[in-house]
């Protein structure tokens, strides 16, 4: 069993809000990496607008400032535009390409600059004989600002999401490297973090495949919030059991060694214990996908069937000899017997799944 390769979700995330963050898994924050600073976005949104509202204020009061801040904006604004170029995943992979990017860039910033400073003097221009300085210039700072400040706190800005809910998800790798030659001597609860994933996965591969003749309802929600809760605790296992293990190798004598086995066979229950509960959703899961498979077959025998008229014409047309009526007919047997084994394995699973059901309400109870 390879590692997980998709972040698990709390159930208590609102969905909008974990769709767009599962759409961009990259931006989310390891637990290697600590918690992230709750109040960093406020404070930027906060110096952004009060940088640009100094700004404006000098471009209205100083004259001589004018042609300083003008540059500043055009700077930033080429600052601005090769951070966009470079999110998109262009070609911004180095200081070269930077700076080609950028020959395009301060052009372009230049000009928007120029162009909306002259449309805003057309606004604003009746200030000019109230002002020393240029009110276009600090009307164009301020909604430089108000715009600078608004998007970094966008309800959608990723970061910012993944920053916020960083104690609602837990990412592959905060199970160790996410290599699939990674033992399941060295990372125990990686492996049985896959099989959750994997038993989840399959139960939603079932209702989106079955349809209407497979429909676990409850049962998925359930899944979902057993996978969140077991990856917790998997998380709190693999912290002890990394803390034994290196208490263990800092044992100055047999004294500390024998100090630490009554915690280590605390462990050792705990992940048996684990197993079992993980056990217990792969085995649900195998059934689901046995009924996936089943009805992958069905479907696929039906096909055949269906084309079935079309060989035995080509066959009765380039043949001397007329073409057996039991070898017409297997192909609808073979269908025949596909949907008996479908029916049959679908039922299973719906019985494992309110069997499923019924257990984790009654051990939550």
């Amino acid at each position: 069993m390879s590692h997980a390769t998709r972040p698990t979700f709390s159930p208590d995330l609102p969905p909008g809000t974990a769709e767009r963050l599962r759409g961009h898994a990259d931006r989310l924050i390891p637990a290697a990496k600590g918690p992230p600073r709750r109040r960093t976005w406020r404070r930027a949104a906060a110096a952004t607008a009060a940088g640009c509202a100094g700004a404006s204020l000098l471009a209205l009061l100083s004259p001589p400032a004018g042609l300083l801040l003008g540059v500043l904006l055009c700077l930033a604004t080429t600052a601005f535009l090769l951070g966009l170029v470079s999110r998109a995943g262009s070609f911004t992979d180095d200081w070269g390409d930077l700076v080609i990017h950028g020959m395009w860039a301060l052009p372009t910033a230049i000009g928007g600059v120029v162009g909306l400073t002259l449309v805003l003097d057309q606004v604003v221009g009746p200030l000019q004989a109230l002002v020393p300085g240029d009110p276009a210039l600090a009307a164009l700072y301020l909604v430089a600002g108000a715009g600078g400040a608004g998007a970094i706190m966008r309800p959608g800005m990723l970061p910012r999401l993944a920053a916020e809910h960083y104690d609602q998800y837990v990412l592959p790798e905060d199970f160790g490297r996410p290599h699939s030659y990674v033992t399941r001597q060295e990372e125990p609860e990686a492996h049985l973090f896959a099989q959750l994933q994997q038993a989840t996965d399959r139960v939603e591969e079932g209702k989106r495949i079955l349809g209407d003749s497979f429909d676990p309802g409850h049962t998925l929600s359930l899944m979902r919030q057993e996978e969140w809760t077991l990856s917790q605790e998997l998380l709190r296992l693999r912290a002890l059991r990394r803390e034994l293990a290196q208490r263990r190798r800092e044992a100055v004598s047999t004294q500390v060694t024998r100090a630490l086995a009554p915690q280590e066979e605390a462990v050792a229950r705990a992940h048996d214990a684990l197993t079992d509960r993980v056990g217990v959703l792969a085995g649900y899961g195998e059934r689901v996908h046995e009924a996936v498979t089943a009805h992958r077959e069905w479907e696929q025998c039906q096909a055949i069937a269906d084309r079935a008229g079309d060989y035995a014409d080509l066959a009765l047309a380039s043949a001397r000899d007329p073409v057996p009526a039991e070898d017409l007919d297997d192909g609808l047997l073979s269908v025949r017997a596909a949907r008996t084994v479908r029916e049959e394995l679908v039922r299973k699973a719906i019985d494992a799944g309110a069997s499923l059901s019924e257990t984790l309400h009654r051990r939550d109870s």
